[in-house]
């Protein structure tokens, strides 16, 4: 029993791992950054139960795999007693029989309250009783009995049930490589207090090189979802344990991963994981420490190791000179009441912010750039503008823009702050820094020849001067003007400044994206790094093809989009706004989406220049002439109708035609009929380019048909 359960268990506990070891180096100072969010998406609540799942995994840890609803009853061979077992109340029919202490204790009192009975006893396991002698009875890890007593005849049946069990990894889509994360959760119906151990052998809590004590689990199947801070020392192919102990009551929640006292933390039962190599293959390294347990956001974690292993390496081949750390620890803080800061390696977060804003995770990125610039040579005085202004542009680069549209920052052109930041050190300066690198950029010539541009020239000469700098933007003449000045011909940087905000003003300069940047070559081909996708601001682009309106509005027949499969939208503000609502044939049930709510999931609808969109697959090809949609102005005001949007077919979900474009017309509109010719598609597309007419940017569509007429 107790080999096919570990093995059973050894597949559904997948540790993510990264390697060990912080350098604690200093920047120049430690800083803060306001943050910038695209939306203030609800804080994520926390689970209910450990009864949960990553994206694309079934609980249990490896993709596909399930474990029964209520777990599985595992009973230790080598069993050791609980000794903070509680007590424990059984009710066969009217009687109350209560039995306190070890499972050892507990068959010892039902033996002596029913000596001279006849005893018969039986283990209960996955709903299914089993029969098994009293010396079997004396070997379980007995935490509590129901007990059928009939004193007429003197027998007595005792039903056994051991500890209910179930542990798997959060983030199966994470692999491991040495220096491991582990995120655990567990079901016992032991009501007792904890602590988990992880030790090169199995059940030697005494060699264990990481303890969590003080865990609490409450009640009969009672939950927990833990998280250990632990850095595994091991190669990919080796096995570890995770040993789910009882705690011996020490008053402090966690301890040193030394000096454990196997007799004070006895295991009861040992999960075998084998290190599996990491999804991420690099030189360098992330490791996490303090309070992530109270992070509940599922994606949290995911998501900062993507964005590290994608946005740290381009930074360190941009910005390092070869000295710099490349071990960052990520830290989750519970008692620090700002937002973020950097110390060397380490860049820390409140685990308040961090759910209050679980989408919210480009200071990371502009951490980790101080982490790469080592600034120690620059004088920071009142303001420390160049620094915090080119880790905000390390972000903004690597981070926001560097593989991902779920985290880009857009800004018009046209905003005064992109002009006004006055050397502020958390000014909206991001778009000036893009502006010097796309007039000034490093370059490589046909021989490989290097010529720094203005970004990196300024970084090289901070980080080569043997002596202190000052940053002031309007000093000519000072070291860090005449960088500026032998790479732009210009006296200051104040007039690199100037010149970008004619440039801005006049519109002979916007920033659309990174694609097409001369210096891309830099953060390219870098090992085990794939290169950035380049998202970019694309010109509003729609068909021609105006159709007139029906004269009668098509509701009824055969509609082909009832119970379409969406392939794709952009978001959906509430499960009762759902986006199958559209096509569910009631037009009393709506899907609803806000601007807020489609920028929190993506941005590439608004890179493409509409607000918002989905994709249906009609699961074959079929043909159709008509589309219906029933607008908000049925139920609601006429002002929640569409504007403007545009329809589009194709066969193979890749190639799109425009069959219909409308502008203006459903303000008066409430529902309509388009009469688009005779057409022949399995997926249609409909995109919004003005979802409503107060300008707020909500889509509410109560009916989407197509008929064939």
């Amino acid at each position: 029993m107790k080999k096919i359960l570990l093995v059973f268990l050894s597949l559904l506990l997948i540790v993510s791992l990264f390697a060990c070891g912080p350098t604690e180096t200093s920047v120049g100072g430690s800083s803060e950054e306001p943050v910038n969010s695209s939306s203030e998406p609800a804080a994520t609540e926390p689970p209910e139960s450990t009864d949960t799942q990553t994206p694309g995994s079934t609980p249990g840890g490896t993709p596909g795999s399930t474990l029964p609803e209520d777990g599985e009853k595992v009973v230790t061979d080598d069993y050791v007693a609980l000794k903070n077992a509680e007590a424990w109340q059984t009710t066969p029919g009217d009687a109350v029989h209560e039995y306190s202490g070890t499972g050892v204790d507990i068959f010892n009192a039902i033996y002596k309250k029913y000596s001279g009975y006849t005893r018969e006893y039986y283990k209960i396991s996955d709903g299914e009783s089993t029969k098994i002698t009293e010396s079997e009875a004396r070997k379980l890890d007995l935490c509590g009995a129901d007990v059928e007593a009939d004193d007429a005849a003197k027998t007595v049946k005792i039903s056994i049930y051991p500890v209910t069990l179930k542990i798997w990894t959060e983030f199966t889509q994470l692999e491991a490589k040495a220096g491991s994360y582990i995120m655990f959760s567990f079901k016992t119906n032991v009501n007792a207090t904890y602590a988990v151990t992880v030790s090169p052998k199995s059940g030697s809590s005494a060699q264990a090189a990481y303890l969590q004590n003080g865990i609490s689990v409450s009640g009969g199947n009672g939950s927990y979802t833990g998280t250990a801070k632990f850095t595994v020392p091991y190669k990919s192919g080796t096995t570890m344990y995770v040993n789910i102990c009882t705690s011996g009551g020490t008053d402090s929640p966690y301890e040193t991963a030394t000096g454990i006292d196997a007799n004070k933390y006895p295991v009861y039962v040992s999960i075998p994981v084998t290190i599996t190599p990491a999804k991420y293959e690099s030189k360098y390294s992330l490791m996490f420490q303090g309070d992530w347990e109270l992070v509940r956001d599922k994606e949290y974690l995911p998501n900062l190791i993507d964005l590290f292993y994608n946005t740290y390496p381009r930074l360190y081949a941009r910005f390092a000179e070869g000295w710099e750390p490349r071990q960052i620890t990520f830290v989750a803080d519970k008692t620090y009441d700002g937002v973020a800061y950097c110390q060397g390696t380490r860049v820390v977060v409140a685990t308040d912010y961090a759910n209050s804003h679980p989408d919210d995770l480009g200071f990371f990125s502009h951490e980790i750039t101080h982490s790469v610039q080592q600034y120690s040579k620059l004088n920071y005085g009142d303001d420390a503008w160049w620094t915090e202004n080119m880790a905000n542009y390390g972000g903004f680069r690597y981070f926001h823009w560097g593989y991902s549209t779920k985290f880009v920052q857009i800004y018009s052109m046209s905003d005064r702050t992109l002009q006004d930041w006055g050397y502020q050190p958390y000014g909206n300066n991001k778009v000036f820094f893009a502006y010097m690198d796309y007039k000034y950029p490093t370059k490589v010539d046909a021989d490989g020849n290097k010529t720094l541009g203005l970004i990196d020239s300024l970084n090289h000469l901070i980080k080569s001067s043997k002596v202190m700098l000052n940053d002031n933007p309007k000093t000519k003449g000072s070291p860090f003007n005449n960088c500026v000045k032998e790479v732009t011909g210009l006296d200051t940087m104040e007039d690199v400044r100037l010149q970008f905000v004619k440039e801005l003003q006049e519109g002979t300069w916007a920033f659309v994206g990174f694609r097409d940047y001369t210096d891309n070559f830099l953060t390219e081909n870098i090992e085990g790094v794939p290169n950035p996708t380049y998202p970019m601001l694309e010109k509003v682009q729609h068909g021609d093809k105006t159709n007139p309106l029906s004269d009668t509005v098509v509701k009824e027949g055969d509609n082909l989009a009832l119970n379409a499969t969406v392939v794709e939208y952009s978001n959906e503000t509430k499960a009762s706004e759902a986006i199958k609502n559209a096509f569910d044939g009631d037009p009393d049930t709506k899907w609803c989406s806000t601007k807020a709510s489609s920028t929190a999931r993506d941005h590439k609808y608004e890179l493409a220049g509409y607000q918002h969109g989905f994709i249906i697959d009609l699961g074959e090809v079929k043909t159709f002439n008509t589309y219906t949609m029933l607008h908000a102005g049925i139920k609601e005001s006429a002002s929640f109708n569409a504007k403007t949007w545009e329809v589009l077919i194709s066969s193979d979900g890749e190639h799109w035609t425009s069959i219909d474009y409308q502008e203006n017309v459903a303000r008066t509109h409430n529902e309509l009929s388009v009469n688009v010719g005779e057409q022949s598609a399995r997926y249609v597309q409909v995109r919004y380019f003005a979802a409503d007419w107060n300008g707020a940017g909500t889509v509410r569509l109560y009916e989407f048909m197509l008929f064939e007429q």
